[in-house]
């Protein structure tokens, strides 16, 4: 399954999506996926049929406006490389939010979301932003959350492009013991390093079977 969490156009708040062929379905229910998640794969699929069967609203995917699918209420524990962050919830938001404008470089790729159906029960593309000093000032999320049973068993390819320029590659192994070990939450393992970038750079994310994203460095609208 394929989720998202977006703003409703028809109530401006917060709503949880099944992404289907392209179009967002919006959840009838006021489920948060964070609660599905612990709640188990039944749960997660008796959300999911209803969203399908009976949306609330129907957004093409490309003009929903994404928060991050998932909001952690501890902090996430990050590795890029040798380095290892502890990012505040306060930090995390959504692929569509505006980036800060003291991030200055950043480091990609996919953060587990552990839940009631094991240690890593989904996934999702994740980009931290550091700023000149290497200080984490922003944790991307998103936008698509992909349940486990449909994350293939080989390594997600990775890359960051501005403009068509390839920036970095790497690989992200999604049974990799940082991201299903340790307690449960939302934990990052970031291979990808980008060079010093300028603002208004459009930063395309490439993550492989989780999907894309681009986002403006230092856009704040």
């Amino acid at each position: 399954m394929r989720w998202v969490t977006y703003l409703s156009p028809s109530g401006g708040g917060e709503r949880l999506g099944a992404l289907d062929e392209g179009d967002v379905l919006g959840s009838p229910g006021s489920e948060r996926l964070a609660d599905l998640l612990e709640a188990g794969d039944d749960a997660l699929g008796a959300a999911h049929g209803r969203a399908v069967d009976a949306p609330i609203e129907i957004i093409v995917e490309p003009e929903a406006r994404m928060c991050a699918p998932v909001v952690p209420t501890a902090p996430v524990a990050v590795r890029a490389g040798d380095d290892v962050w502890e990012v505040a919830p306060g930090l995390v938001r959504g692929a569509d939010d505006a980036v800060s404008p003291d991030a200055c470089s950043a480091r990609v790729g996919v953060a587990a979301v552990a839940g009631g159906g094991g240690p890593a029960s989904a996934y999702t593309p994740a980009c931290l932003w550091l700023d000149r000093t290497g200080r984490p000032v922003q944790l991307s999320l998103g936008p698509v959350l992909v349940t486990a049973d449909e994350v293939p068993g080989e390594p997600l390819r990775m890359s960051a492009s501005v403009d068509g320029r390839e920036l970095g590659r790497g690989l992200v192994d999604p049974g990799h013991e940082w991201l299903v070990s340790g307690p449960a939450g939302v934990r990052a393992l970031l291979p990808v390093a980008t060079p010093p970038l300028e603002t208004d750079d459009e930063l395309f994310v490439d993550a492989d079977a989780l999907g894309t994203f681009e986002v403006r460095v230092g856009s704040q609208v």
